[in-house]
């Protein structure tokens, strides 16, 4: 769904190296922020990979949602989350 997802999510490499995604929105996803079974899901985590991103991202915990209608975001949460900007 996002434009990008990073080399830090990325599992396999397409040939042309790229982390390129649909881009049906214009920001990017850290998902499972501050996980207990995720060591590497930390804010800390995630503000280094969203310096690397060109664009808004959203780190966001399993309690959170995004949606987008008409082009405006929304972050539904009973969690935690914090936008991030490169």
């Amino acid at each position: 769904m996002t434009p990008r997802i990073g080399k830090y999510f990325m599992e396999w490499t397409p040939p042309d190296g790229s982390d390129e995604t649909l881009g049906l929105v214009d920001f990017t996803i850290f998902p499972h922020l501050d996980h207990p079974d995720m060591p590497g899901n930390t804010l800390a985590d995630a503000e280094r990979w969203a310096a690397g991103m060109t664009g808004p991202a959203y780190a966001i915990d399993d309690e959170t949602a995004i949606t987008v209608v008409d082009g405006q975001v929304e972050v539904i949460s009973e969690g935690h989350w914090k936008l991030l900007k490169p």
